[in-house]
């Protein structure tokens, strides 16, 4: 039951998406000069893309990778978080020197243990070892699994080989990563193990004691985050599983919330070389999400783009002795992404009306719509509605309905179809009155 609870949440998800986000409709480069060879970044609320870059250019997946056996993890088996299972002996060439987790063979974990290594440490081991134990052993049947998902997810541009990233054959791009995120996003056991700054793994089996694993998201936390820490971070995760301090490029996939706002923030391949934060182990792609994300949250905001209590547009109405034109009015606000110094009126309005609207008319009918643009992009279409009863003059109907009659196609059919009518049947009692008016001969018989 629970998954079939889970596929029905992901094709709720995919029809969520398949609601296409308006388009790009803002430049960070006054604030910010994005260095990454690709990025895409959409607020969630709106599914306005604020920025993108290159976005469906394919990039190695690396750490990244993880996010995909998760999101498998989570479809089938969220209801067995807190099963245990022992780390497999089968893995362990596999994940040599990449076991940021410390997790070792034989010792015994939970799925959510595992779950909180992936996402603190970035851990090898701990996607392995969930893939090979749920997979019976069948790695290819798990890489199998996760490729299915992902497509059914709508990913176009990703290709996975291996379940944590190690193969330089995982490839994505940063739609697909945003994709894969907001499916995640949806389920509360990923959004709480994401926002963890660290966590304590329990004593294990070879572990005496236990053991505190701080997350590389140094956005989490306050104490040791230094410049990249950020309040609004709420998860995130490399593409690396160790930062570096030499030339090369890394990938961050996050999300951020402030306010009741919340953007997904896909930066891929940052050079090294941008950040300038000055720490020995240089973090450049979420140093480029941390600036980008101080650049959205700085200048937009979540607002109301109409005033439903007040009057958008006037129509011309018929058959009414009280008024000549109808007040509309937007049936909802509509909240949306707008610039956080300005309001509702930067907004560009194409209304689709009729000529006109007939009498009698309740309050709240629907006439007709308007268009919002922004920046030349739809960001929504609203209903208008009528604002007050108007009643029918009788009379005024009236009469509208002999001129219409009067003047109406049909009238004018029947009428020359009548004068046909009419000279046929003059033309037939002429000949007849001819026709008698002949001499006849007399017939002379002979006897």
């Amino acid at each position: 039951m629970k998954r079939i609870f889970a596929l029905v949440l992901s094709f709720v998800f995919l029809l969520s998406c398949l609601v296409l986000p308006a388009g790009a409709m803002f430049d960070p480069s006054p604030v910010y000069q994005v260095q990454a060879a690709s990025a895409y970044i959409v607020n969630t609320d709106t599914n306005i893309i604020v920025y993108d870059k290159d976005s469906t250019k394919q990039v190695s997946a690396g750490g990244l990778t993880k996010y995909m056996t998760l999101a498998v993890l989570l479809t089938n088996y969220a209801d067995q978080l807190d099963n245990t299972f022992q780390m497999p002996f089968a893995i362990s060439d596999y994940v040599y020197n990449t076991n940021n987790a410390d997790m070792r063979s034989n010792e015994t974990f939970t799925y959510r243990e595992a779950m909180y290594a992936m996402l603190t440490r970035n851990a090898n081991e701990a996607a392995m070892g969930v893939a090979y134990t749920l997979a019976g052993g069948d790695l290819d049947g798990w890489v199998a699994q996760m490729n299915t998902l992902s497509q059914r997810i709508g990913t176009t541009a990703s290709n996975w080989t291996d379940a944590c990233g190690i193969d330089s054959g995982n490839t994505t791009c940063a739609v697909d990563m945003y994709l894969i995120l907001r499916y995640l996003m949806s389920f509360d056991a990923f959004v709480e193990v994401s926002g963890a700054p660290s966590f304590t793994m329990p004593a294990k089996e070879k572990h005496r004691s236990s053991s505190v694993l701080v997350s590389q998201n140094a956005a989490l936390s306050k104490a040791s985050g230094g410049s990249y820490y950020r309040s609004a971070m709420q998860g995130g995760m490399c593409n690396v599983t160790a930062f570096k301090n030499d030339t090369g490029t890394q990938s961050y996939v996050s999300w951020g919330n402030k306010d009741g706002a919340t953007y997904i923030f896909c930066v891929m391949d940052s050079p090294d070389s941008c950040d300038t934060f000055g720490y020995a182990n240089r973090r450049p792609a979420l140093f480029e999400t941390v600036k980008l994300m101080d650049w959205v949250f700085d200048s937009f905001s979540i607002q109301a783009a109409l005033d439903t209590d007040l009057t958008i547009a006037e129509i011309p109405v018929r058959y009414s002795s009280d008024t000549d034109t109808l007040q509309l009015y937007p049936n909802d606000s509509m909240m949306t992404l707008l610039p956080s110094t300005s309001d509702g009126t930067v907004t560009q309005k194409y209304f689709h009306l009729p000529d006109y609207v007939c009498a009698p008319i309740q309050q709240g009918d629907v006439v007709g719509t308007v268009e919002l643009k922004l920046a030349g992009e739809t960001i929504g279409v609203v209903d208008l509605i009528a604002g007050q009863d108007v009643a029918r003059n009788p009379l005024l109907f009236g009469v509208d309905k002999v001129k219409e009659f009067l003047t109406s196609l049909y009238l004018k059919v029947v009428l020359v179809l009548s004068l046909i009518a009419a000279l046929i049947y003059g033309l037939w009692l002429l000949c007849a009155n001819w026709n008698r008016r002949k001499p006849t001969k007399k017939i002379h018989r002979r006897y």
